[in-house]
């Protein structure tokens, strides 16, 4: 194996632990989800489907979250999904379509709860603000 693939795929395994603790199925999450209501319980199913394809099948995963997302937008659960879908893109080897989403995500959720793992999977932090220094 090349060295340079050795290396990607030594970070792309480190990088998938964190969130296989989050979307593994595992029973173990150490994030808690939002209780589904009349408006989203149709997502409910939707992201556990998702939540077990992230890994195992990323190309799926990705459609069903892309799908979710023009369905639900803005629903509880929109931070996991996107960074589900970030996790699928990682896995798919699209690391700059991964990186271009992850550079909204934190912008957008930069202290949520799986902020952590989009940045351990594409090495995207928040923006520093811009302006006259203090």
């Amino acid at each position: 194996m090349a060295r340079a693939q050795l290396g990607v795929l030594t970070f792309l395994v480190l990088a998938l632990v964190p969130l296989a603790l989050i979307g593994g199925g595992s029973g173990c999450a150490t994030v808690p989800r939002p209780s589904p209501s009349s408006d989203d319980a149709g997502e409910a199913p939707l992201m556990q489907s998702l939540r077990q394809k992230a890994q195992a099948s990323p190309a799926a995963a990705l459609a069903e979250a892309d799908q979710a997302e023009a369905r639900f937008a803005e629903s509880p659960f929109a931070e996991e999904r996107r960074a589900l879908a970030i996790q699928a893109l990682v896995g798919l080897g699209r690391i700059g379509e991964a990186r271009s989403r992850a550079y909204q995500f934190v912008d957008r959720y930069p202290n949520g709860p799986f902020t952590a793992q989009v940045q351990a999977l594409t090495g995207v932090h928040p923006s520093p603000p811009v302006g006259p220094a203090k």
